[in-house]
């Protein structure tokens, strides 16, 4: 697994331009039923990986095969840019605004979109997640009012 998180580590480096933080996440295998109870609000759950910055430990889907899937290892990639972000100061949980996490989350995607392009994959999730990504500070500001 090592050798997939140095691999994926250089692509974000690279895509990035974020400084090298001299070490690895954590990444550890959970249930689906695990990341919709920490991720989702709702019965219908497609989340199936998110990065945590207290723990430094990607949490992903364990029905994901990293070995062979390009597609799961973009979701891995995804949340590596998330690692590189937090290491470089640009998340910080508690002081982030709407506009802030979509462009935290729009970087991400960017990476994760070139590295499937990369590998011939489709990348009609990612287009969808970047298209409904400025909505999201619009439903925020509608349940404040």
């Amino acid at each position: 697994m090592d050798v997939l998180l140095q691999s994926l580590l250089m692509w974000a480096l690279t895509l990035t331009g974020y400084d090298e933080p001299g070490y690895l996440p954590k990444i550890e295998a959970v249930s689906h039923e695990m990341l919709a109870t920490k991720l989702c609000d709702s019965d219908y759950c497609n989340a199936v990986a998110y990065y945590d910055s207290q723990t430094e430990t990607i949490f992903y889907d364990n029905r994901m095969d990293l070995k062979t899937d390009d597609g799961a290892r973009g979701f891995l990639l995804h949340e590596m840019v998330h690692f590189l972000q937090d290491k470089n100061g640009e998340i910080n949980p508690e002081d982030m605004d709407c506009q802030t996490r979509i462009a935290i989350e729009h970087e991400a995607y960017r990476v994760q979109h070139f590295f499937l392009k990369e590998h011939h994959k489709d990348t009609f999730q990612i287009d969808m997640a970047v298209a409904v990504l400025p909505s999201l500070c619009a439903e925020e500001a509608e349940q404040v009012k």
